[in-house]
């Protein structure tokens, strides 16, 4: 099969060629139809510190997908041959304390596919039967591919209680923007999302805020302070993980307001805990989606939010590197890669 991978400890990564894994123990093989390039696939291709200190190659980049069941290994009953499936990249292990209290999504051995194991840019995938999802055969290849980011969209709003709430929105990545379809299909009051690019933010505005704002050009916090009557927002997601950001949201959630921390920084912010403190404010972090609680909850919210709007690129599997000039440039939101065309 083709793949991309990461061979050597540098920037940049490679067409391979190599055999697909064959299916082990209750393993599944995959025959991807679509998959999409993450800001994490960015950090990896840029060999950026982060990168530096997670990833061990060599490595098979990418995580978002969808494709349909090839070949299942011995145990496998869930799924068959021809179905439809999505794979929850959060590959837990079912035995340790936080699997068997509920929460296999933090799991104490937990490996992510694309990070720790061989992951999706490639025309087959091996992945455990246990984190396959099956999807509707009606949905399209390149919505199936998203539902991973849509999931975290959607976990980070259900974390945040949004119904009947003013909501800011900081960051205007995917996760980003379709947080804000979510929170207005979930009833939310209000949706601001503030962030640097006037055509995500048109984005933005398509999936559902009521106003964006130009986090570069515009201040934030004067705008929300405005709309609120000097309140500050009911809930704040934060998506971006910048301090500014950050920062931000302190001084923007009302007295009593929550604030989800979602967004991953490249380095350990300086924040005034003193004022979340005299706000009584909650500051809670989330990561990934709940198995398969957020799927489940996903999959009703799915046909109710024009996902395709952050769908920007459409290619080839062997024109990758094109789709991960545009990510690095920011001049795309989602690129979609299929292996068989």
């Amino acid at each position: 099969m083709y793949a991309i991978a990461k061979t050597a400890a540098e920037p940049g990564a490679h067409m391979i060629q190599r055999d697909p894994t064959p299916p082990g123990e209750g393993d599944v093989l995959i025959k991807v139809t679509a998959t999409s390039i993450c800001g994490t696939d960015v950090h990896i291709y840029n060999w950026d510190a982060w990168a530096q200190s997670r990833i061990r190659v060599p490595l098979i980049l990418g995580h978002e997908q969808a494709g349909i069941v090839e070949e299942v290994g011995p145990g496998v009953t869930r799924v068959a041959p021809g179905d439809h499936v999505s794979a929850e990249t959060h590959i837990y292990c079912g035995r340790c304390y936080l699997c068997e209290t509920g929460k296999p999504h933090i799991c104490q051995n937990l490996e992510i596919l694309g990070l720790d194991r061989d992951g999706s840019f490639a025309e087959y995938l091996t992945i455990p039967e246990r984190v396959l999802w099956k999807n509707d055969p009606t949905v399209p290849p390149a919505v199936a591919s998203i539902q991973e980011p849509f999931g975290n969209s959607v976990h980070v709003a259900m974390a945040g209680e949004v119904s009947t709430k003013n909501v800011l929105i900081m960051g205007d990545g995917p996760t980003g923007l379709l947080a804000a379809g979510v929170c207005r299909t979930l009833g939310a009051s209000r949706v601001w999302l503030a962030g640097l690019l006037d055509y995500r933010l048109e984005v933005a505005r398509r999936l559902g805020a009521h106003h964006t704002i130009n986090a570069g050009s515009e201040d934030v916090v004067s705008q929300v302070l405005g709309w609120t009557e000097g309140l500050g927002a009911d809930v704040v997601l934060d998506m971006s993980g910048s301090e500014a950001a950050l920062k931000q949201a302190i001084a923007l959630v009302r007295p009593g307001g929550r604030i989800i921390a979602f967004g991953i920084p490249s380095h350990s912010p300086q924040l005034d805990l003193a004022a979340v403190v005299f706000k009584e404010a909650e500051l809670m972090g989330v990561v990934g989606r709940l198995i398969f609680d957020t799927w489940h909850q996903a999959a009703r919210i799915l046909p109710l939010v024009d996902v395709t709007a952050v769908i920007t690129d459409e290619l080839p599997l062997r024109d990758w590197e094109h789709g991960m000039k545009r990510m690095v440039q920011r001049e795309a939101i989602k690129v979609i890669l299929y292996p068989d065309r």
